[in-house]
């Protein structure tokens, strides 16, 4: 299932592509909506079981690390196999002893260490988890388009069908050359490659979207959804509050985490551990026993110890330039995103308002003086190849539109809003 954070992109992106959830009507003719795609994203991506692996490896590490240093058991046997008095084990000296290490605070400060790394290896997850989603999501944009691509096709197909039997009826009367009618001919078989091209690409594009999940072959139809209308384009400042949720710098946060508990760790090493062992003496020649007792403190070198903690701070202010250099990189980049995004919503409403309704009136009229002798046959198939062109791009522009929305959202954590 799907987290938290990445709920809000299903949600939102569904909200903005008209979609609904699950599979609608299975079999050959199901559709597959938004909402299914993210979720079996989420639950069957290759590239989470490496994340699910590192995310094990890092709790094996905890676990080592939470482990107490065990009992060290020691035996030694001294004195024996010498020479004179000492030829033999009757002067030998036996030492059984129990040692323990004193660590001083070295392993809160590990575990520390490997909690910071479990929770950096946990952040990494939930980011790759929303990078996964954002992809699906803008696959499935890609899937939307081209399924309208492929009806535009078609309906350019149809347009040129009947003008193919405009013009043979224009022949057939004697009102317009052979020649037109080969040229509408041609026509008509480029409109029908370009419709075939379409159907490749949108199964392409199916097959895309389908290893997301780690399949090959669809199980769906169609994707249930629709590029129009598009959402409402909040204003900036609401939209960049979001960036501080970014996903990496939330990762650079958790890392930030790490290296300082690694400068608390680096600073144990101005204190190394202590060994303590006590036992029992035997000696061979009396039959005497006595107890032993040993301490092990070794010398702490300084000039490692200011390194190790040179190192680990330096580590710490790594990070910290490495945030304030992502956070300009995310400002210019949510930047031109935006105003990316804004110039889409223009082009959109300059397409709507005034270039597709005056081309189609253009075309109509073209088609009417064509069929009354006032048009050629240039005139009528330019003014349809214009129509056709303003359609798609109309498309494009709101394909566009929904993939700097999606990226927009990936980059601030949260949803757009507008919708």
């Amino acid at each position: 299932m799907a987290t938290l954070r990445t709920r809000w992109l299903a949600a939102s992106a569904v909200c903005a592509l008209g979609g609904t959830t699950g599979i609608v009507n299975g079999g050959e003719d199901s559709s597959i909506t938004l909402t299914t795609v993210i979720e079996r994203t989420l639950a069957a991506n290759p590239e989470l079981d490496v994340l699910r692996f590192q995310r094990e490896a890092r709790q094996g590490q905890l676990q080592q690390t939470q482990a107490r240093m065990r009992p060290e058991i020691n035996a030694a046997v001294e004195n024996f196999l010498g020479s004179g008095e000492r030829s033999g084990i009757s002067a030998s000296e036996t030492t059984l002893s129990l040692g323990l290490i004193l660590e001083r605070g070295a392993r809160a400060r590990r575990i520390a260490v490997a909690e910071a790394g479990t929770e950096q290896a946990e952040v990494e997850t939930r980011i790759r988890r929303l990078d996964l989603a954002a992809e699906a999501a803008r696959r499935f944009v890609t899937v939307l388009q081209g399924q309208s691509i492929l009806t535009s096709t078609r309906e350019g197909t149809r347009l040129f069908e009947e003008t193919a039997k405009a013009v043979a009826q224009q022949v057939a009367a004697a009102r317009a050359p052979d020649a037109e009618q080969a040229r509408a001919e041609a026509q008509l078989a480029l409109s029908r490659l370009t419709e075939e091209q379409a159907e490749h690409e949108l199964a392409s594009a199916k097959i895309r979207l389908t290893v997301m999940w780690g399949a090959m072959a669809p199980d769906f139809a169609t994707a249930a959804g629709d590029l129009d209308p598009p959402p409402k384009l909040v204003t900036y400042e609401e939209a960049r509050n979001g960036l501080e949720r970014n996903g990496d710098l939330v990762r650079l946060l958790s890392e930030k985490r790490l290296r300082e508990a690694e400068v608390h760790l680096a600073a144990m090493k101005s204190r190394p551990p202590w060994r303590i062992s006590a036992g029992v003496r035997h000696f061979e020649n009396d039959g005497d026993d006595a107890l032993v007792l040993g301490l092990s403190i070794p010398l702490a070198s300084r000039e490692l110890a200011e390194g190790a903690s040179r190192e680990a701070r330096a580590r710490v202010a790594e990070v910290d330039a490495r945030s304030r250099a992502l956070r300009l990189a995310l400002e210019a980049e949510f930047y031109a995103l935006y105003q990316d995004l804004n110039h889409k919503y223009t082009e959109l409403e300059t397409l709507d308002k005034e270039v597709l309704p005056r081309i189609g009136q253009a075309a109509q009229q073209t088609r009417y003086a064509y069929d009354r002798g006032r048009y050629g046959y240039v005139e009528l198939v330019a003014a349809q190849r214009e129509l056709l062109e303003a359609r798609l791009s109309r498309l494009a522009t709101l394909a566009q539109l929904h993939q700097h929305r999606i990226e927009i959202e990936r980059l601030i954590g949260s949803p757009l809003g507008g919708h």
